[in-house]
């Protein structure tokens, strides 16, 4: 499962079970946007586990609950591929310069990024 594809709403959905650990449909609908229908966010969780990114277990009476089965640095290496290679053209340094105009970075998280392109690159 290299190449991952979540909606904006898939998305929303999955970082609240990526958050909690774990959430009936309720409680995701209820994190997500209350206003939307029960069975709208149900759709979509099924929708999700289809894909393999979601698993269920039963909880009390008829309820499922509902955990991730892929971790969010796995999706977001791929929602970040994809971002890079269809925004920024496949350029790191340009999305690197966008994150550096648009975000103020603490003088750690400066050292960090000075640390990690010193470090040997990993080749794939």
């Amino acid at each position: 499962m290299t190449d991952l594809h979540l909606t904006q709403r898939e998305l929303d959905i999955m970082s609240v079970l990526w958050e909690r650990g774990e959430a009936t449909v309720t409680e995701v609908r209820d994190r997500v946007d209350p206003d939307l229908a029960y069975t709208s966010i149900s759709s979509m969780i099924r929708t999700l586990e289809m894909k393999g990114y979601v698993s269920h277990r039963r909880g009390e009476g008829k309820t499922h609950v509902y955990f991730p089965v892929i971790d969010a640095e796995k999706a977001g290496e791929s929602v970040l591929g994809r971002v890079l290679d269809k925004v920024y053209g496949g350029s790191p340094i340009k999305l690197l310069a966008h994150l550096m105009d648009q975000h103020r970075l603490s003088d750690k998280e400066l050292a960090r990024m000075r640390d990690l392109l010193k470090a040997p690159k990993k080749r794939r």
